[in-house]
């Protein structure tokens, strides 16, 4: 059985940070946390999440008010049992910079048959909305996969 997840995506801004914070919902028994590949080169590290995402994320009762963005390093890769991309290319960059990544990472839609839950930074509300609400629907399939 796995003890830990982290979620990953861009820069931990938008759907790694609401993904992470639903399945601390429905797993509080499970370490879980959440990075970005690109935080510190888009220079988000520490910082809070998308105005936007806030504000959709308290709609389906998800707080981010508290989270700050972070990167994802060797030490994470190493500390967690499952990483969750929500993208092939991301799964790609992960397994190139850490190759310890390989047998652990997984596309976070897996479960729901969806190979990508697009970026919906600066997309607008509906975007915010499509991606939190896929990213729902994903829960759902780990929730019962991870118990």
């Amino acid at each position: 059985m796995s003890n830990s997840v982290l979620v990953i995506c861009t820069g931990n801004i938008c759907r790694s940070p609401y993904a992470e914070a639903k399945l601390k919902q429905l797993l509080p028994q499970l370490k879980i946390a959440s990075a970005g590949l690109a935080t510190e080169v888009s220079r988000l590290q520490n910082k809070p999440a998308d105005r936007l995402a806030i504000k959709i994320a308290e709609e389906f009762d998800v707080d981010l008010s508290a989270h700050k963005a972070n990167q994802i390093t060797q030490e994470l890769v190493e500390e967690y049992d499952i990483i969750l991309a929500m993208e092939p290319g991301q799964i790609e960059i992960l397994r190139d910079y850490f190759p310890s990544a390989e047998y652990k990472t997984f596309l976070f839609g897996h479960w729901i048959n969806v190979k990508c839950i697009d970026d919906p930074y600066r997309q607008g509300r509906h975007a915010f909305l499509y991606a939190f609400t896929t990213i729902n629907k994903a829960v759902s399939g780990w929730v019962e996969k991870l118990t």
